[in-house]
């Protein structure tokens, strides 16, 4: 679906929620939308959808472990360096300070993260997006082609 009107007329809702979440996080918060901004909407809430059901492609770094990742963990305001974990591994194992660490699974666990511990830092939120969907194999240059592969048919 492409937007038809605003200052993202002409960019499809994939896209935003990929590379511009902040938008995605102002359009989710409105209540009272209708027509073509609700249609946007309910969108960016199925592309949400199967963005959270897409696997992780990382292992899992727990000692001795060869899982597959179902989880980034990051300190609460570095984004940039998360490590990746398996349900069934501590994170802590890894030396990290007690109660610094965030586990993020989701958009909105990202959403969340960056509201809470990075005072809604548009880079970050947009950085973090992004390294989470790279997990789940989007590539590093997105163009509506990648957009479109990356959220099926």
């Amino acid at each position: 679906m492409i937007v038809s009107f605003g200052k993202h007329k002409g960019k499809s809702v994939g896209l935003l929620v990929l590379k511009e979440p902040d938008y995605v996080v102002w359009l989710l918060s409105k209540d009272d939308l209708s027509g073509a901004a609700l249609s946007v909407k309910n969108e960016a809430l199925r592309l949400i959808t199967i963005y959270d059901a897409k696997p992780i492609q990382r292992h899992c770094y727990g000692r001795e472990c060869s899982s597959q990742a179902t989880r980034c963990t990051v300190y609460m305001t570095n984004v940039f360096t998360p490590m990746w974990w398996c349900d069934a591994c501590d994170p802590y194992q890894a030396g990290a300070n007690d109660g610094k660490l965030q586990s993020i699974k989701t958009y909105q666990d990202v959403l969340d993260h960056i509201s809470l511990f990075c005072n809604g830092h548009k880079k970050s939120l947009q950085d973090l997006i992004k390294i989470l969907a790279s997990a789940k194999g989007l590539p590093e240059r997105v163009r509506e082609t990648q957009v479109s592969a990356f959220f099926g048919p």
